[in-house]
C-alpha cells in the first residue's frame, strides 16, 4: 500500500512511508536547490523548451527538492521583457516544468518553486512595493499583512510555493548596503512585522500545533495561501563596519535582547534562510545552538531552514572538505541548499562515513513535510489564469499606494507644505527626479515602458496641471566627473521658477552591463551610479557625486526649496535640512512612490511616517540606535554631537496631536506577572490640528534596577490610528512579563519600570 499517495493519512505517516521507499540518491535530491531556475528553460513565442541543465539535474536526483527563480528577471539573470515570461503566461511554465519533474521522478515527487519577494515578486509585470526600510516607517502591521496577502495572491497564481522575504535583518549600521531590506533598528517592530508577513502569506497554514500530525484535509489552507521563507537568520545587520556578510561579535546578552525576539517571531513560518555571517565565530549555517536548540526546540519552529546562496560552500575552507562542510550544516539543521556544490557531496560523505544518513533523513523529512503541507502531492499544478488577472494587479497597486503613502516621512516643514498653489512655475530637479528605477531598490525586475513613466517629475506635472513644471537632472548619483553642464542647466531653469523641488539621494539600480558574483550580488560598485544594495557598503553617509554642490548652488538663488530624499539608507541630512524649507524622506517608495510623494506635496495625503531608525548625523557617530545600554558616559564627541539628527519615531504631520491621561497601575506583583497575569496601559490621543491624519502611537519601557545595566528604553507596543480634526481616542495596550523583563542567564524582573508614550511617563513599582 502506497501510504504517501493516500490523503487519508497524516503528513507524518505519508512522509515516513515515502522516505522508507527512497534511495540515498533520491533523498539527497530532495535537500538540494542547486539550479538557477531561469536556466531550466527557454521560452520564446509562447513555446517552452526545457534545457539539458534541468534534465540532467532531475536525472541526478530523481527529481528536485526545490527550484529557485523560475521567473526571476533582472540584470543578473539576464532576463528581460525580450526573453522572459509574462505574468499571465507564468502558470503554463510552472505547470510544464512541474510535470516534467514529477514524470521523471521514480516516486512522482513534485518540486517546490521558490522566488524572491523582497518588496514584491522579482518577476516581469509584478507589483513593486516600497523597500522594508520605508515600510517600517508606517508602523502599520495591518497594512503589511494586507500587502503580503496581495503578493501571495500574485505569486501563487503563477504556481510559486515559497516566497523569500526579508524581515529579520535590523538596520544597526546604515553603512551596510542591505539596510534597505530592514524594517528598522528595533527588534520588536521587526518581530511584529514578521508575524504580519507570515499571516499575510500563509494565513493559518502553520500554528502552534504540529501540522505533521494532521491530514492535509485538516490544514486550514485558504485560496492563495503559500509558504514564506524569512531572511536572514540572524544578526546580519550587526556586522562589524557595516560590511556585508561580515563578522558579528555580539555577546550573549546582546543577542538575547536584540535578536532572540526575532527568533520567537518566526515560529509559524514555512521556512527561514540562514544568514551569511557568523555569531562570535560560529557561522549561522553550522550553528547547532542557533538552528536546532533556539529555533526549533525553544521556539517550536516546524518549517525548513534554507541556506543562503552558495553560503554552504563558504564552510569548505573552515571544515576542510565539501563532505565535512555538508555534515556540519546538516548537524546544525540546514535542510535545503541554494546553488552550492556542498550538498551535492552528501552521498559521497555518507559512503565515506563522514555524514550520518540519519541527518539526511531528518532534512529530507522536513522538506517533504512542507511539500505535503502545501498540497503539492495531492494537487501539484496551478489553474489557468483568469481574464481578471491584470485587473487584480491593478487592485494591488491601490494597496501599494496605501503602503507607500504611510512609509514616507516628513522631517522638516517651515510651513511651505502642503503646497497648494497651482499657478506657479516649479523646477523639479535632481538625479532621482525622473527615474522610476531609482525609486525601486535592489531585487527589482525590468519595468515596462508604461510603468517607467511613473517618475516624480511626471507625477508632479500631472497633479499640478495648471502649473508650469520644468525638469533638469542637475547631476548624477555618484559620478563627479563632467557634471558642470548638468548643474549649470539646472540652476538656469530653477532661476526662472518660483519654487524648487529637489530630488536627491542614492540608487540600487542595477544595469545589464554590470558584473555579478555567483550569488547575484554586484561584484563591485566602483565607478557605478549606484550606492546601495547587496554587497554595496559605504564608509561615508555623505551624498554622492555633485549633489551637495547642486543644492548649495540652488540655495544661492534665494528660492524656496523642498528636498526629497530617495534612499535605501540614511544619508547625511544635516546641511540638507538647514538649506531646505521642507525635507521629505521618501526611502525607495516603489512603483507608486511618485504618485504618493506628489499627493503629499499638495496635501491630498497627510504624511504619517515615523522613522524606524535613529537618523545619524554622519557615519562618525555610529552606532546611534536608540536602545543602547544606559551607561554614564560623555555621549558627545569633541567635534560632533553624539545624539542622532532625528530620533527613532520622529516624523511630522500637517496636523498636531496631543497626548494626555496616561493611565497605568502604580504597582504590580512580580509573582502575578510571572504567573502570566498582564496589565493595561491607557492613553488618550487628540487631533488638535486642522487636517485628518494618521498617528503612530509608540509605547516604550525603561527598566530600573536588577543585576545589569539596563537599556535607555525599549519599544514594546505600537498602534496606528486615524483621527479627524478635533477627534480624540483612548487606546489600551496590554503588557505582560515578557515586556518588562531583562535577560541575565535567564529572564528577571526589576524593581520598577517607566512606561513612556510621547512626552508622558509613569513609573510602576514591582513588589
Amino acid at each position: 500500500m502506497e501510504i504517501y499517495k493516500d490523503n487519508h493519512f497524516t503528513i507524518h505517516d505519508r512522509v515516513t512511508d515515502l522516505l522508507d521507499r527512497m534511495t540515498i540518491s533520491e533523498k539527497v535530491g530532495q535537500v538540494n536547490q542547486h539550479l538557477y531556475g531561469w536556466k531550466a528553460y527557454n521560452y520564446k513565442n509562447d513555446k517552452l523548451e526545457l534545457t539539458d541543465y534541468l534534465k540532467k539535474h532531475v536525472e541526478w536526483g530523481s527529481g528536485i527538492g526545490a527550484l529557485y527563480g523560475l521567473f526571476r528577471a533582472d540584470p543578473w539573470s539576464e532576463i528581460s521583457h525580450k526573453n522572459g515570461v509574462s505574468a499571465k503566461e507564468s502558470w503554463k511554465v510552472s505547470n510544464e516544468i512541474q510535470n516534467y519533474i514529477i514524470s521523471n521522478s521514480r516516486l512522482g515527487i513534485p518540486a517546490l518553486f521558490s522566488e524572491e519577494s523582497t518588496h514584491g515578486h522579482q518577476a516581469l509585470e509584478s507589483v513593486s512595493y516600497p523597500t522594508n526600510i520605508g515600510k517600517g516607517n508606517s508602523f502599520n502591521t495591518e497594512l503589511i499583512k494586507k500587502s503580503s496577502r496581495a503578493i501571495a495572491t500574485e505569486m501563487s497564481n503563477k504556481g510559486i510555493h515559497l516566497a523569500l522575504v526579508s524581515t529579520l535583518d535590523l538596520a544597526r549600521d546604515p553603512r551596510w548596503g542591505r539596510t534597505e531590506e530592514s524594517f528598522g533598528e528595533d527588534p520588536y517592530l521587526a518581530g511584529e512585522f514578521t508575524k504580519a508577513v507570515i499571516k499575510g502569506f500563509q494565513g493559518n497554514l502553520i500554528t502552534h500545533e504540529d501540522f505533521t500530525q494532521k491530514r492535509v484535509s485538516e490544514i486550514p489552507i485558504e485560496k492563495y495561501n503559500m509558504g514564506v521563507v524569512l531572511k536572514h537568520l540572524i544578526a546580519q545587520g550587526d556586522a562589524l563596519g557595516g560590511h556585508n556578510a561580515g563578522a558579528v561579535t555580539i555577546g550573549e546578552r546582546e543577542f538575547m535582547d536584540i535578536h532572540y525576539p526575532l527568533l520567537k517571531s518566526v515560529s509559524n513560518a514555512a521556512g527561514v534562510m540562514a544568514a551569511y555571517n557568523d555569531i562570535d565565530g560560529v557561522p549561522c549555517h553550522s550553528n547547532y545552538s542557533l538552528l536546532e536548540k533556539m529555533l526549533r526546540e525553544e521556539n517550536h519552529f516546524k518549517g525548513i531552514v534554507m541556506a543562503d546562496g552558495t553560503a554552504l560552500d563558504r564552510l569548505i575552507n573552515i571544515y576542510g572538505s565539501e563532505e565535512q562542510a555538508a555534515s556540519n550544516a546538516l548537524k546544525a539543521g540546514v535542510d535545503l541548499s541554494l546553488w552550492d556544490r556542498t550538498y551535492l557531496s552528501i552521498e559521497d560523505g555518507i559512503e565515506k562515513k563522514i555524514i550520518s544518513e540519519s541527518l539526511l533523513d531528518k532534512a529530507a523529512y522536513r522538506v517533504l513535510s512542507i511539500k505535503f503541507l502545501l498540497g503539492l502531492f495531492d494537487n501539484p499544478y496551478v489553474g489557468e489564469q483568469t481574464a481578471g488577472y491584470m485587473e487584480m494587479l491593478n487592485q494591488h497597486q491601490k494597496i501599494n499606494e496605501e503602503v507607500t503613502s504611510e512609509s514616507i516621512t516628513l522631517v522638516k516643514n517651515n510651513g511651505i507644505l502642503p503646497y497648494t498653489n497651482n499657478k506657479e512655475k516649479l523646477a523639479v530637479i535632481g538625479p532621482n527626479a525622473n527615474s522610476l528605477y531609482n525609486l525601486l531598490g535592489d531585487y527589482t525586475s525590468p519595468q515596462t515602458d508604461l510603468m517607467q513613466n511613473n517618475t516624480i517629475y511626471n507625477s508632479i506635472k500631472k497633479l499640478y496641471s495648471d502649473s508650469k513644471v520644468f525638469y533638469a537632472q542637475g547631476c548624477e548619483i555618484r559620478n563627479a566627473e563632467k557634471q558642470d553642464s548638468l548643474l549649470n542647466k539646472a540652476v538656469k531653469i530653477a532661476s526662472q521658477c518660483d519654487k524648487i523641488i529637489l530630488v536627491l539621494g542614492g540608487s540600487s539600480t542595477r544595469e545589464f552591463d554590470m558584473e555579478f558574483l555567483n550569488q547575484g550580488a554586484v561584484s563591485s560598485s566602483e565607478g557605478l551610479n549606484m550606492d546601495t544594495g547587496e554587497n554595496v557598503d559605504v564608509a561615508s553617509l555623505s551624498l554622492g557625486g555633485k549633489q551637495m554642490e547642486l543644492l548649495r548652488s540652488l540655495k544661492q538663488l534665494g528660492k524656496p526649496i523642498i528636498s526629497i530624499l530617495i534612499q535605501g539608507r540614511p544619508y547625511d541630512l544635516e546641511e540638507i535640512t538647514e538649506l531646505s524649507d521642507a525635507v521629505i524622506v521618501g526611502w525607495y517608495p516603489g512603483q507608486m512612490g511618485s504618485s504618493s510623494i506628489a499627493k503629499i506635496l499638495k496635501g491630498e495625503i497627510n504624511p504619517s511616517g515615523k522613522l524606524s531608525l535613529s537618523y545619524p548625523r554622519s557615519s562618525g557617530q555610529l552606532p546611534v540606535y536608540y536602545n543602547q545600554r544606559d551607561i554614564e558616559q560623555n555621549s558627545n564627541y569633541y567635534d560632533e554631537s553624539g545624539a542622532p539628527l532625528f530620533e527613532f519615531g520622529y516624523g511630522l504631520s500637517y496636523t498636531e496631536y496631543s497626548y494626555y491621561d496616561l493611565i497605568t497601575p502604580k504597582e504590580l506583583s512580580k509573582q502575578d506577572l510571572m504567573n502570566g497575569k498582564g496589565f493595561d496601559v491607557k492613553i488618550s490621543v487628540k487631533n488638535s490640528g486642522n487636517y485628518t491624519g494618521k498617528e503612530s502611537v509608540l509605547l516604550f519601557v525603561k527598566l530600573f534596577g536588577g543585576s545589569i545595566i539596563q537599556r535607555t528604553k525599549m519599544l514594546r507596543r505600537f498602534q496606528k490610528i486615524e483621527l479627524n480634526s478635533d477627534e480624540e481616542k483612548q487606546i489600551t495596550f496590554k503588557l505582560n512579563f515578557d515586556d518588562i523583563c531583562y535577560y541575565d542567564n535567564g529572564y528577571h524582573l526589576t524593581d520598577s519600570v517607566d512606561i513612556k508614550i510621547g512626552d508622558l511617563k509613569n513609573k510602576i513599582s514591582l513588589f
